[in-house]
């Protein structure tokens, strides 16, 4: 049987039809007209049903099922948890990292700055168990900041009361952490989990810092010192630069303080190290006239400061003038003749000339200068 298939269109495009003609063997011919619509191997929309039967349907939350009321419950809880417990839970793990090494860095504090090593008695070591402070401190050496002073004195070198600012950062720092930990709104962070992580940081790295300076001796400037500690005020400072929503005084002080504290850790180096290249050790005239620049550079010479940060400035050059002054005072120098000849020390130092211009600088901050985050 010869088969030929022949496709004729016809009437208008929306009623096309294919025919098929069909030869029978025993002559003529059978046409077949099928719509095109129904050979369509893809067809694009089903025919709309014209009369649509509407259907009743039943939410989960109006079922009368017992236990779909019952699953119900325990999404509703598992909502409220969420939102009341978990939600909270979570927030303050968060902070926790800053919380423990707020409070790793105020042990090392106390064991660097006001005992001599850990927080412990190495003669009772034997009768006495180790407790958590010891064990935590006991890489610390028995150089106290006031002896690390001593042991490297500068020109620069601020008065004891400039220190008293570290109590001042700690207090600061648990204020805020714990305040951003447990405030009462969940919707808003004001630390986030970056700011958070650059001040768990910072404080390890601030702690790093008072042990490394703990363990230095007569003729044993350690490296570390002036290695560590600018990364504190780079850390601390990083949620400045970045445009925090909310004032964080903690970050300002830390920041504005340790900057200063890492150019004095340059200037120790660069009188008592020797070990910069090309220049070896200085004399303390020429290492006072580095700190006054770079600090110049680094500290007053920034455009956008925020109130702390220049009372911060003012406070530590005020610092270093007054030690400056009283170590010649303290000279014993007696009599119009004596007094004469400490003055003349003093007027005729570029170093402390410096100074004094560098406190004019940062006094008429404080009532000129503009206030920003940072």
């Amino acid at each position: 049987m010869a088969l030929f298939l022949c496709l004729t269109l016809s009437g208008s495009q929306m009623k096309q039809n294919h025919v098929f003609a069909f030869q029978s063997p025993v002559g003529g011919a059978l046409n077949v007209s099928i719509p095109s619509r129904q050979l369509s191997l893809f067809p694009l929309a089903r025919p709309k049903d014209p009369k649509p039967i509407a259907m009743a349907t039943v939410s989960p939350e109006d079922s009368k099922c017992p236990v779909t009321q019952f699953g119900n419950s325990v999404n509703k809880g598992l909502v409220t948890a969420d939102e009341t417990i978990i939600k909270r839970i979570l927030r303050i793990a968060n902070h926790l990292p800053a919380f423990l090494s707020l409070g790793y860095f105020g042990l090392i504090s106390m064991a660097s700055m006001m005992q001599m090593g850990p927080l412990t008695d190495a003669a009772a070591a034997t009768t006495q168990k180790a407790t958590l402070a010891s064990v935590l401190t006991q890489s610390v050496g028995s150089t106290t900041n006031s002896q690390f002073a001593a042991l490297f004195p500068t020109l620069v070198t601020p008065a004891p009361f400039v220190f008293l600012v570290w109590p001042l950062i700690s207090v600061l720092q648990f204020l805020t952490v714990s305040v951003s930990a447990f405030y009462p709104s969940l919707d808003e962070e004001i630390l986030t989990q970056t700011d958070l992580s650059a001040l768990t940081l910072a404080n390890l790295a601030s702690t790093a810092w008072l042990i490394f300076s703990s363990k230095a001796q007569t003729n044993a400037l350690p490296l570390g010192s002036a290695l560590v500690l600018p990364l504190v005020p780079l850390l601390a400072g990083y949620p400045l630069r970045n445009k925090p929503q909310y004032i964080l005084i903690a970050n300002q002080v830390f920041s504005s303080f340790t900057t200063i504290a890492s150019i004095l850790a340059f200037t120790v180096e660069l009188q008592h190290g020797g070990r910069i290249p090309f220049l070896g050790a200085v004399g303390a005239e020429v290492a006072g006239l580095v700190f006054w620049s770079l600090y110049s550079v680094a500290g007053l010479a920034v455009q956008r400061k925020s109130l702390v940060k220049r009372i911060v400035n003012w406070g530590a050059v005020t610092g270093i003038l007054v030690r400056r002054v009283t170590t010649v005072m303290a000279m014993g120098l007696t009599g119009w003749a004596g007094w004469w000849t400490g003055a003349k020390s003093l007027l005729f130092s570029v170093s402390f000339l410096g100074g004094v211009g560098c406190w004019f600088w940062s006094f008429k901050e404080l009532f000129t200068g503009s206030s920003t985050a940072s």
